[in-house]
């Protein structure tokens, strides 16, 4: 493994990164970067500098002053030489193993693979253990399916919080006395 230290400003966070953190997780992300520094460096595609694995770790030091002094600007990084596509395979193999990934943007990125045409399904299986099932939600993109509610009347027990207006009952609710009183 080749590592490299590169200037932190000449990196560059994907537009297409499918993975967060919750703000307790960074932060004990950013304490153990504090006392031990970096435990790995990050992922880097050669020809554009975008990060494909590391980019919390990134965003900690770039934005975190005391954190840029410590690296002196340089932060390491172990470059892939890889395009675009193989960039966003590689971040989702190594970040789905670890359990990161946020449904909706994987769902932008598998949308993306499958516009440019260089995957079968069968490599989804392969690549990120995804069956075919989940491909599918993933590329309809809806998670929920939606439902056409204006088409329904629905008692007012039932009415989703997001339901259009006129989705309800327009009698007048009545409430059903229990069949005993001590009830």
């Amino acid at each position: 493994m080749n590592i490299s230290f590169v200037n932190i400003d000449d990196l560059v966070i994907p537009e297409w990164k499918a993975t967060y953190i919750l703000k307790p997780e960074l932060m004990v992300l950013a304490r153990s970067i504090g006392m031990y520094g970096l435990m790995s460096p990050l992922v880097v595609q050669a020809d554009t500098n975008i990060i494909i694995d590391g980019a919390a770790r990134f965003s900690i030091i770039a934005n975190t002053p005391q954190l840029r002094e410590k690296f002196n600007n340089k932060i390491p990084v172990v470059f892939n030489d890889c395009d675009n596509m193989n960039s966003m395979i590689l971040h989702i193999q190594m970040n789905r193993g670890r359990s990161f990934v946020v449904a909706h943007r994987l769902s932008m990125i598998v949308k993306w693979l499958r516009r440019a045409g260089r995957l079968k399904d069968k490599d989804y299986d392969d690549y990120f253990a995804m069956k075919f099932d989940e491909l599918e939600l993933l590329l309809d993109g809806s998670f929920i399916k939606h439902r056409a509610t204006k088409e329904h009347n629905y008692s007012k027990a039932w009415v989703p919080v997001e339901a259009p207006a006129g989705t309800v009952d327009k009698a007048p609710i009545s409430i059903e006395k229990p069949p005993n009183q001590d009830s």
